[in-house]
């Protein structure tokens, strides 16, 4: 059975992320394992509102530091002794890749399956896919409850 020391989990706040985190912790606790936190703040989504790049900048790293804030502290009182976070500015695909995983260089990534409407996976590609196709080490696609089972769950 392979031990990991350093996992690597990418977050976007959707329930598939959020999966791929409660695994993560649970392999991170198993094995004694460094956990890191990812979190891209897409940059594509500011193209058509360069008047409003400064706000929407500001506003998706506050977001993306209180995401992963938010998960360390919960990865912390589950038991995971060292976690790491990570807070850039990009796509998500390739910063993900490049700049998170190249700076973390961790030895198994957890990714939710989705976090994209069909049109944007048709016309963008999935973040998920990419990753799992360009990373250097093991990578676990994780998928959330449909939303019907999430409700009954509610």
């Amino acid at each position: 059975m392979t031990i990991y020391h350093k996992i690597l989990v990418g977050v976007d706040g959707s329930n598939e992320a959020e999966e791929a985190l409660k695994r993560g912790i649970q392999i991170a606790k198993k094995d004694g394992a460094t956990l890191g936190i990812g979190f891209v703040a897409d940059v594509r989504r500011i193209a058509p509102l360069i008047d409003y790049e400064q706000t929407y900048a500001k506003k998706a790293k506050a977001y993306g530091i209180e995401l992963v804030e938010i998960y360390k502290n919960e990865a912390e009182k589950l038991g995971v002794k060292n976690v790491e976070t990570f807070v850039k500015f990009g796509t998500p695909k390739t910063t993900f890749v490049k700049k998170i995983i190249g700076a973390f260089q961790p030895d198994l990534v957890l990714v939710g399956s989705t976090g994209l409407t069909p049109t944007e996976q048709f016309i963008l590609g999935s973040v998920s896919d990419y990753i799992a196709t360009h990373s250097p080490c093991d990578v676990i696609v994780v998928r959330g409850k449909n939303w019907r089972d999430r409700k009954k769950n509610d």
